[in-house]
């Protein structure tokens, strides 16, 4: 045997590259480990030729000698990416046996050495891996830095809650040696790591660089690190000390930003009141809104008299955020709708009637009352805030709302003030319990307000026409006797709708048909009952 081993080693030294490799091929395949032959297939691993490189790389994968790490080690930056891997996870299979030789050749090696050794060190895993990964942090770049915190949130993915609290523990040691004046760069990276880890007993050291006199990346960092390790933890009251004064710096940044996402994600203590009263002038947009959002947690008289006032606010997305707080806080009801009640600006008007239909139970008649008096008004006026009114009465009571509308619309159409009725009786369109009487009552005063032009062109444009014809058609409402009882409608009136239905569908002729036989039953001698008898005959012929 050992003849045969010196011949093998000989051809592996000395052979051409196909016997070599061969040779290679059989010493991997019998998996031999004696130090002359790792020493041999080491010296393959810097031969300038591709081919032999990797049959010497098969030996080692097959026959996996721990004397092989230090000949391993040079090769995890070597420019050919798929070898390099290739290596990368021969040494993982070494375990813990690889963590000293990396180490020692860390400090000297280069920076895309280094991260390959920190890939393996997060792999291997251990006490002794994470002190070694570490460990690269102080002396490398913030590049190298977060390629290194990124191959550790890899692998925190495959790890057991006990190899995160040992890993927990490491880094915990390793933040409270650093300084942050020359340090900043590993500082940072500890910062993420202990952010990735999202253990709640670092908030304590996190919130120590969230103050405006440590360094912006150092703050940064440890917001983001907070918000993962305080989610579903309470806020306590020295951490709201902490960062609610970041919110009155002059100038907006990524800290504020991400101060905000914080705050906003736990609740405030009511003593912190007054400060977000006053941070409602803040000249930062994104720190009003939050204010007027966060004031929804609180149900306090000073509270609702802020956000009511912000309904007038003329950016809406102020307003908008007042009114998803007031929407939480059912004590402010009463003020409310005494405010609506008293209102005279629309876009403010609509705010408080996206709000007060929400809050649970009934609203008194009285109440109701007084509001329709100033939808009655404004509708009399023409005043656009009767949208916000219309729209509070439909939400909290459609049928009183309907009832009243309809009133008011048939009294105007009786009175003959058939402009003014249309005003009341349009929005009964939009109910869907509208009724085929209360159409009637709208067609009919539209009717008497359109000229009466048989022409076609412009009968396509009378909505008295389709609104009748929608009847007629879907109903079972009794449109062509209603018509003749109708004291409102003159026979000229009659002769037009007449005329225009029997020019219209089949369906629709009948009607006109019925409409103009009643024309020249009751007025035959008149122009008006001549008119309607040849239309007849024409349409007969």
């Amino acid at each position: 045997m050992d003849t045969t081993l010196q011949h093998l080693l000989t051809l592996a030294r000395e052979g051409n590259v196909e016997r070599r490799c061969a040779t290679l091929l059989v010493l991997g395949a019998l998996k031999l480990q004696d130090p002359s032959i790792v020493e041999t297939v080491g010296a393959a691993l810097g031969h300038a030729n591709v081919v032999l490189k990797d049959y010497a790389l098969r030996y080692f994968e097959e026959a996996r000698p721990k004397a092989s790490i230090p000949l391993l080690l040079p090769l995890l930056d070597d420019a050919d990416k798929d070898l390099c891997e290739r290596v990368i996870r021969l040494l993982v299979g070494f375990g813990q046996a690889v963590v000293r030789p990396l180490l020692q050749r860390a400090k000297t090696a280069p920076h895309s050495w280094q991260l390959n050794a920190a890939r393996v060190l997060c792999a291997v895993r251990g006490k002794a891996a994470w002190k070694g990964v570490l460990q690269l942090l102080p002396q490398g770049a913030s590049e190298l830095n977060k390629a290194v915190c990124d191959a550790v949130a890899a692998a925190l993915r495959e790890m057991g809650e006990e190899e995160q609290e040992e890993l927990y523990s490491e880094v915990e040691l390793f933040a409270g040696t650093l300084d942050e004046q020359s340090q900043c760069t590993a500082l940072v990276s500890a910062i993420r790591l202990l952010g990735q880890l999202g253990r709640p007993q670092a908030r304590k050291w996190l919130f120590g660089f969230v103050t405006a006199d440590h360094h912006h990346s150092a703050r940064f960092h440890a917001l983001v690190a907070l918000l993962h390790c305080l989610r579903g933890q309470e806020l306590r009251k020295d951490e709201c000390a902490r960062l609610l004064p970041l919110l009155e710096e002059p100038e907006f940044s990524d800290t504020m930003r991400l101060t905000v996402e914080l705050l906003e994600s736990h609740p405030l203590p009511e003593e912190y009141q007054p400060i977000l009263a006053r941070l409602v002038e803040s000249p930062h947009v994104a720190v009003q809104k939050f204010v007027l959002r966060k004031m929804g947690e609180f149900d306090s008289p000073a509270v609702v008299r802020t956000l009511v006032q912000q309904l007038g606010d003329p950016d809406p997305a102020r307003r908008d955020a007042a009114v998803r707080s007031l929407c939480k806080i059912p004590a402010a009801r009463p003020v409310l709708s005494k405010e609506f009640l008293a209102c005279d600006d629309p876009s403010k008007a609509w705010a408080i009637a996206e709000v007060l239909p929400t809050y649970e139970g009934k609203w008194r008649r009285d109440t109701l009352d007084q509001i329709w008096e100033r939808l009655q008004a404004a509708i009399e006026a023409e005043d656009r805030i009767q949208g916000a009114y219309l729209y509070f009465l439909k939400s909290v009571d459609a049928d009183y709302a309907y009832a009243q509308l309809a009133a008011r619309g048939a009294q105007l159409k009786k009175a003959k003030k058939y402009k003014e009725a249309i005003r009341f009786l349009s929005p009964l369109k939009e109910f869907p319990a509208g009724n085929a009487e209360d159409k009637f009552l709208l067609a009919i005063a539209q009717l008497k307000l359109h000229t009466h032009d048989v022409v076609l062109a412009a009968r396509r444009h009378d909505p008295a026409l389709d609104l009748l014809a929608d009847l007629y058609r879907s109903s079972a409402f009794p449109l062509l006797e209603t018509l003749k009882k109708e004291k409102a409608l003159e026979p000229e009136d009659l002769f037009y709708l007449g005329f225009s239905f029997a020019e219209g569908s089949a369906e629709e002729r009948t009607l006109g048909e019925g409409i103009l036989k009643f024309l020249a039953d009751h007025y035959p001698r008149t122009k008006v009952g001549k008119s309607a008898k040849n239309k007849l005959k024409l349409l007969a012929a």
